[in-house]
């Protein structure tokens, strides 16, 4: 009976691991398959092999001094299986590999020893065949002695499998070198050759006008200043395109720019205080001779009129940007200072004005508006990578007119801002 459920569980064991062999055939080979991403940039094999390590859980295990740990490799593999990159990382002509569990072994294949030509081989001289004479109830035991005078050449081949296992410290944690592994080094991209980059950028701009004129207007124009201030609401949209080259960058793009200022003006208008008719006529008399009587006399009273405007200045701009660029590299990071010029196509203007001659006011699109407008700027900013193609660009940049907005007025205004940009800028080459 002991013997029968002996068998019995025994049996059963065997059938388990029939089953579960093909089930750990296929979780190895479902791993070798796994899909995983590997950069590298002159970096030591071993450390790329950690790397790897941690990115897909297994640990791989090898002699240093077999697949040269410390040589400079440069690899750039976007999700492919591990079976293929541990053909990239080491020639499969040389070395091969196997898996047990979460565990790969890499070896060296077994080189068969060639004999150089004209080498002496191997003899093997067997000793001759004893002469042994057997005798009834008798045996003799003889002593030979094999003398040879061939020289035996021997090349002992040493087969080895030296298995290298790196042991993590408790304190290797997780930081922020593999959180943003992905993330490039943009110093390493700063090569001497032309790079050209594309991408949307947005501004928020804060702009003033600046007036000016002669002393004959000085009440005026402080009075310009008065009614005139900046409004927070000022943007700026467009589309950058760069060309780099090492750490200099030039770009220009086409941005649709909108200044926008509050006009606040309040002025009072006073009518009346004289006679409207005045009908004199003359009385002839003795004593005195003459005398004026004023007669049918109508005054009309003061009247105060008050006029008030509270509205917005626009003035709409196509503006295309000629900008240098030099950069200096921080970490991953760029941090750069540029300056250029910016030309502004007129796109239209709305809002009041005061007239300099008088109290009034008029509409800006009445006047004579210049339909191009310079500029120059000036600024600094800093670029963070966020993929290998892809990195973000703020900074902020102060812009100040060099002409005029209007054509034969006579008081001057030259705008000037200050922005916030920021954007996404994608390599294209």
């Amino acid at each position: 009976m002991y013997h029968s459920g002996k068998n019995q569980f025994i049996c059963i064991s065997f059938l388990a691991c029939i089953f579960m062999l093909p089930l750990l055939t296929f979780a190895q080979s479902d791993k070798l398959n796994e899909l995983f991403s590997v950069r590298a940039q002159n970096e030591p094999l071993g450390a790329v092999l950690d790397r790897l390590s941690r990115n897909s859980g297994l640990t791989f295990s090898y002699n240093p001094d077999q697949i040269k740990a410390e040589k400079l490799i440069s690899i750039n593999v976007e999700k492919q299986p591990l079976h293929e990159i541990l053909k990239k990382l080491l020639n499969p002509a040389d070395f091969g590999y196997r898996i047990s569990g979460n565990q790969v072994v890499l070896f060296r294949h077994t080189v068969e020893v060639t004999p150089m030509p004209g080498a002496l081989q191997p003899v093997q001289v067997p000793p001759p065949a004893p002469a042994i004479e057997v005798l009834r109830d008798t045996i003799y035991i003889q002593q030979l002695k094999t003398i040879s005078d061939t020289i035996i050449v021997k090349d002992t081949l040493t087969r080895f499998d030296t298995v290298f296992i790196l042991r993590k410290s408790p304190d290797d944690r997780v930081g922020k070198d593999d959180i943003f592994r992905d993330r490039i080094s943009l110093e390493k991209e700063m090569t001497k050759e032309w790079q050209f980059s594309l991408g949307p950028v947005f501004s928020f701009i804060k702009s003033k006008t600046q007036f000016s004129g002669s002393d004959e207007y000085a009440e005026k124009i402080r009075k310009f200043k008065e009614v005139n201030t900046s409004d927070p609401l000022s943007f700026s949209i467009g589309i950058d395109f760069e060309a780099a080259y090492n750490q200099i960058a030039i770009s220009t793009g086409v941005h649709y720019t909108s200044l926008i200022e509050n006009f606040e003006y309040n002025y009072n208008i006073s009518t009346g205080g004289y006679y409207r008719k005045d009908t004199i006529e003359f009385y002839y008399t003795d004593d005195p001779p003459a005398t004026i009587y004023i007669i049918d006399s109508t005054y009309i009273p003061v009247d105060q009129e008050q006029y008030g405007y509270d509205n917005k200045v626009r003035h709409n701009y196509v503006d295309i940007p000629l900008m240098f660029r030099y950069n200096f590299p921080v970490e991953r990071f760029l941090i750069y200072a540029r300056a250029g010029v910016i030309a502004g196509i007129h796109a239209g203007s709305s809002g009041y004005y005061i007239e300099p001659e008088d109290r009034k006011v008029g509409l800006i699109s009445e006047l004579n508006i210049r339909p191009l407008v310079m500029s120059y700027a000036v600024g600094a900013g800093v670029v963070i990578p966020i993929k290998r193609k892809l990195v973000f660009n703020t900074g902020f940049t102060f812009r100040q007119g060099l002409q005029d907005i209007y054509n034969d007025f006579p008081i001057t205004h030259k705008q000037m801002a200050y922005s916030l940009h920021a954007g996404l800028i994608y390599r294209i080459k």
